[in-house]
């Protein structure tokens, strides 16, 4: 956000805490580096003074800082939970109130950094979600209070960029002594999939650009979700979706589908178009096919030449990964025949093999073996597909329930009565 929007002609005030990130900030061109913690009263009210002193005032404030705390709800300590709290959203509150003065003056523009966490929820992300969730009602009660004053206000939702949130939350939970012993999940730091620092994913410049709009734009919007793929849209999107027909359920004052659909009509009318156009690319043939199990596009993409290996933009499944994780068998079966690499390796390390073989696929996992997959490749985690059927379930119950919470949206349906029944069929297949 720094490098965007002092190339485009804001003088930014950058805050941070480390000596080397302040060097490194000042180095730029339009750009004067602020010792902030926003944790610290003492640093932001140093942080007003300085800006102040300046003469410059203040047009824009960003909320960008940000860290995450992973753990079971029923077993997480008050002191973690404080700490999620006291950064993403006592962040912002403290630092917003802080500059409220100088913004109000030049009829400015506040921007917080929220997620699409915002909007969905799943196991272990109970804290972030939670702080995430209260930015959004953050921003909407600001944005009322604010409007009188002509200054507008707004969240970013970004889905999963390249970061070093992870890499920082797995650092204090090994500096605090973190340890599963006792806990009902099992390890949490079992259930981290791919390189801490999120390399497997693109870095966030649509999200620098967001800002760049919010701050730039005669109307900005309220909100901003920028996510890389369609796939991380459409489970948010649907959320969204699923909250409202909650709400709607059984009571005297609920609406019909007819009423509802006036009612996104309407909502619709008043939205603006898009900042820019989409350089998103659709999901890949393959990929859709895979998922929705149809066969006959499945068969035509193959006449066609279509790339049988082709790595989804979020996690790097082959489209063989995708017809094994929502159990699409004719589908594998085909792409097999067809010659796609089964021992293609998505971005937390799995192949169809080790993927089939978690979900209980039994006719994918026998149509690998004899395609030749290798049974000794492991995942990130250090397992093989012997050994996600061979672990105690109860060890492995929480990825289940998460992988259950981010893709049951996009159609995934897991019968645990059935996975319990098949892990020891599988893991005679294996052997």
């Amino acid at each position: 956000m720094t490098e965007v929007l002092s190339e485009n002609g804001f003088f930014v005030y950058a805050g941070a805490r480390k000596p080397e990130d302040l060097a490194r900030l000042d180095a730029m061109e339009n750009v004067q580096s602020v010792r902030l913690d926003v944790t610290i009263q003492s640093d932001i009210d140093a942080a007003v003074a300085l800006i102040g002193a300046e003469g410059r005032g203040l047009y824009g404030l960003i909320n960008n800082a940000g860290v995450a705390v992973m753990g079971p709800l029923i077993e997480l300590s008050e002191e973690d939970m404080d700490f999620q709290l006291d950064v993403n959203l006592f962040g912002p509150y403290r630092v917003t109130k802080a500059f409220a003065d100088l913004l109000i003056e030049s009829k400015g523009r506040i921007m917080t950094v929220s997620s699409i966490a915002g909007i969905l929820s799943g196991p272990f992300s109970g804290p972030y979600s939670m702080s995430k969730h209260g930015v959004e009602a953050y921003t909407d009660a600001l944005a009322a209070e604010l409007d009188r004053f002509d200054v507008a206000v707004a969240a970013v939702e970004p889905g999963n960029y390249r970061s070093q949130i992870v890499a920082s939350m797995v650092r204090r939970m090994e500096a605090s002594g973190y340890s599963a012993e006792g806990s009902r999940y099992g390890s949490m730091l079992d259930l981290i999939r791919g390189p801490l620092d999120r390399s497997q994913y693109n870095e966030p410049d649509d999200v620098a650009m967001a800002a760049l709009d919010f701050l730039s734009s005669d109307s900005p919007k309220r909100r901003y979700m920028v996510v890389p793929n369609q796939f991380e849209a459409e489970i948010t999107i649907r959320q969204a979706i699923q909250e409202m027909v909650e709400l709607n359920e059984g009571h005297p004052f609920s609406y019909g589908r007819d009423e509802l659909i006036r009612m996104l009509d309407e909502a619709l009318a008043e939205a603006q178009p898009s900042t820019s156009q989409s350089t998103q690319a659709p999901p890949s043939g393959l990929h859709q096919a895979a998922l929705e199990g149809n066969l006959e596009a499945i068969r035509q993409q193959i006449e066609a030449g279509a790339n049988l290996n082709e790595r989804e933009p979020s996690g790097g499944s082959s489209p063989l990964i995708t017809a094994a994780t929502f159990g699409q068998t004719e589908v594998a079966k085909a792409l097999i025949e067809a010659g796609a690499d089964v021992d293609h390796r998505n971005n937390d390390g799995s192949t169809a093999l080790l993927t089939a073989a978690l979900f209980c696929r039994t006719e994918i996992v026998e149509a690998l073996l004899d395609a030749g997959a290798d049974k000794s490749i492991r995942n990130n985690s250090g397992s093989t597909a012997l050994d996600v059927v061979t672990v105690p379930f109860d060890a492995i119950k929480g990825i289940y329930d998460y992988l259950g919470a981010v893709l049951g949206p996009y159609g995934l349906e897991l019968d645990y009565e059935r996975i319990r029944m098949t892990r020891p069929l599988i893991a005679e297949m294996l052997q």
